[in-house]
């Protein structure tokens, strides 16, 4: 019995729901438990080359961060690449689920508990026969639902979860709930789901720190070109404020939020001196217009990276908002502020129960 494992499946009813942290939260507390943790992503979508090896760039993270001895070759077998779909048209599939198999038992060798990770949502990798319930029945998985709490149908979405996943599904995290919806889901809604076989294991809140991003994640995915201040991309950015109006409303607006990043015209020198009056952390100016000479000197004085954007601000807003919806992550304090967060609003002894492990310190130390 001591080799048997454990695998826990990260799944989700949208995309971008926090899989990633889920991962990194249940899995740090399990090792905390004394338990041996490994993390596997059967299907990714970042690809980053370790070596001569391609793997997933958030797979790779968290791995390192449960089990920095797995073979990075067997951490995400497969990248959903247009080479690969494009094998899925050509009916080329029969050696995938072979392939997710022999990467899983080398991933999870010496591992007690496996947390795997999904992509997307519930139906993301069907195009390859790979769904989440397809890999959870590969892998012999129990389902981690999550759900980001928009309304009602988010409610609907887990119910149809529970169809399709059966007795696999273990519960469902929702996730960035207000006051309201948190209230519901731990009253009338919450009792309504348990009726129906679906445990709630946690409703997080919205936070902002977790939906943070980092100046070099503009910079990389805007993408921008820094004009100064380059040591200051891994600073944190917690708001985003357009700067359209003027100078006097946007000084008194500034002045309310810290963390933040201004997005404004690169020929608005009103508005960047202005923002650089307050607690900003980086201004990105659209337009491809670069600022005048006094802006960048106040802004290296102050250590307040300019990034300059190819786009107009309405195109950079939107690029913008997809880069914030993918909450990555990686950065300590964001590590440490979801942890917080998992202990607080997440059952974590029902997510162990459910998998088969004790949620106490077992005493071991062949971490």
């Amino acid at each position: 019995m001591a080799d048997m494992k454990h695998p826990l499946y990260i799944a989700s009813v949208d995309a971008y729901s926090g899989k990633s942290v889920t991962a990194l939260a249940v899995g740090l507390h399990l090792k905390e438990a004394g338990h041996r943790v490994g993390y596997f992503r059967p299907l990714g979508s970042l690809p980053h080359t370790v070596g001569d090896t391609v793997t997933d760039e958030d797979a790779l993270f968290i791995s390192n961060a449960l089990n920095p001895e797995a073979p990075v070759e067997a951490i995400c077998p497969l990248l959903f690449t247009p080479e690969l779909v494009a094998r899925a048209l050509q009916g080329d599939l029969a050696a995938l689920p072979g392939q997710i198999k022999e990467a899983y038992a080398k991933a999870s060798a010496g591992r007690e508990v496996m947390i795997v990770g999904g992509l997307g949502d519930l139906a993301r990798g069907s195009l390859l026969g790979l769904s989440a319930p397809a890999i959870a029945e590969l892998l012999d998985a129990k389902v981690l639902v999550l759900a980001r709490y928009e309304s009602d149908a988010s409610v609907e979405e887990v119910l149809l979860a529970r169809r399709l996943l059966g007795d696999r599904l273990v519960g469902a995290i929702f996730n960035f709930a207000g006051p309201d919806q948190e209230e519901a889901l731990k009253g009338p809604l919450g009792q309504y789901l348990t009726k129906r076989g679906i445990a709630v294991l946690g409703v997080i809140p919205k936070d902002e720190l977790l939906g943070a991003v980092t100046v070099r994640e503009l910079v990389e995915h805007l993408p921008a070109k820094p004009l100064c201040c380059e040591k200051a991309l891994d600073k944190l950015i917690v708001h985003f404020v357009v700067g359209a109006m003027g100078v006097a409303s946007a000084a008194k607006y500034f002045r309310q939020l810290a963390d933040k990043a201004v997005i404004t015209g690169g020929d608005r020198a009103d508005i960047q001196l202005a923002a650089l009056q307050t607690a900003t952390t980086a201004i990105i100016l659209t337009g491809n217009i670069y600022p005048s000479s006094v802006i960048v000197s106040r802004a290296q004085q102050l250590g307040v990276p300019l990034l300059l954007a190819p786009h107009d601000t309405l195109a950079t807003v939107a690029r913008i908002e997809q880069i914030a919806g993918r909450i990555r992550t990686r950065e300590a304090a964001k590590v440490e502020r979801a942890r917080a967060l998992f202990k607080e609003h997440v059952d974590m002894s029902r997510i162990c129960a459910a998998i088969g492990v004790p949620d106490q310190p077992t005493g071991r130390v062949d971490q």
